[in-house]
């Protein structure tokens, strides 16, 4: 069956690219935002040992599976975060990691990158299939919600069924049951306390609480069982025994990327451990020496692509 969904509209693709540099050189607490002199909005964003900048928002039509940070973007950033700040004075060579990403916007007739909407649609063809275009990764809880009311109020209607509101905005994300800011610096007190005593730093307790909630008691549960002499490389090891056990984490990039930020905040861990890592992706998965060969390649690239520049 053919939709033909797409007659209307189309998307515009257009890339974002974020440098992080260490917060010693950004030491900024609170989040900022700023005009620029071309008139677009840049932020600056601190987050445990680094501070993050964004964003360009230019046209994208190349690769899609393979977005490189130019020079002339990192220059850009640059540039912006100096004009505002000028005692900082960023160079190049205090990028410690970068990445690009693109946004799927409604293309718009007559507009620039920065002046098209950032809402979501939905769309819904002739013969009833329902899609969803536009948006911020940030939002997609948001545009989930709205599909499945959608359907729900469709449903419902041909049915003659009544149907709940969705709950999903009051369920507690797994591993959270604390109600306010105060119980979670209390936590990570306790968690911070807890890695002293195994002599892994403090600073780790953030970067636990932040990506896994409570769950961080599993992966500090594991710790014991860890061999070596390295308090740090064995959480690593821990960490990722219990993604690889609860968080459908399968290959490399997977975990030091997509699950933890490794690779962006705070990569200096990713090339230090990164033998070890792939050591026990091989071991868990059975990798043939080929199989772990591409995923070394695959990491290698990763690493090279976030701290150099076309």
């Amino acid at each position: 069956m053919i939709n033909r969904s797409k007659k209307r509209k189309h998307l515009f693709l257009t890339k974002g690219v974020h440098l992080v540099v260490p917060a010693k050189r950004l030491p900024i607490h609170h989040a900022m935002y700023f005009e620029i002199a071309d008139g677009r909005m840049i932020f600056l964003i601190p987050r445990d040992r680094v501070t993050y900048i964004g964003t360009t928002d230019t046209p994208y039509d190349g690769n899609k599976d393979d977005l490189d940070v130019s020079q002339e973007e990192a220059d850009y950033l640059l540039r912006a975060v100096n004009s505002m700040l000028p005692n900082i004075n960023l160079g190049i060579t205090d990028i410690s990691s970068s990445w690009a990403g693109l946004r799927p916007l409604i293309f718009e007739e007559g507009k620039s990158a920065s002046e098209i909407s950032r809402k979501d649609e939905i769309f819904i063809s002739d013969t009833g299939l329902i899609s969803i275009a536009g948006g911020k990764l940030t939002g997609y809880r948001l545009m989930a919600r709205k599909v499945v009311n959608r359907i729900a109020r469709d449903i419902a209607r041909e049915e003659s069924l009544k149907i709940t509101k969705c709950r999903t905005l009051r369920i507690p994300l797994s591993g959270n049951s604390m109600g306010s800011h105060r119980e979670v610096r209390q936590y990570t007190d306790q968690v911070s306390a807890s890695l002293s005593s195994r002599d892994i730093p403090e600073y780790y307790a953030s970067y636990l609480v932040h990506n896994y909630g409570q769950q961080t008691d599993i992966i500090i549960g594991k710790l014991e069982k860890m061999r070596g002499n390295n308090p740090v490389l064995k959480l690593i090891k821990a960490e990722l025994e219990y993604c690889l056990a609860e968080e459908m984490v399968c290959k490399p990039l997977d975990f030091i990327e997509r699950r933890t930020g490794r690779l962006y905040f705070w990569i200096e861990t990713i090339e230090s451990y990164y033998e070890e890592i792939l050591m026990e992706f091989k071991h868990r998965f059975e990798w043939s020496e080929k199989q772990f060969k591409t995923e070394k390649s695959r990491v290698l690239k990763a690493i090279h692509n976030s701290k150099n520049f076309i």
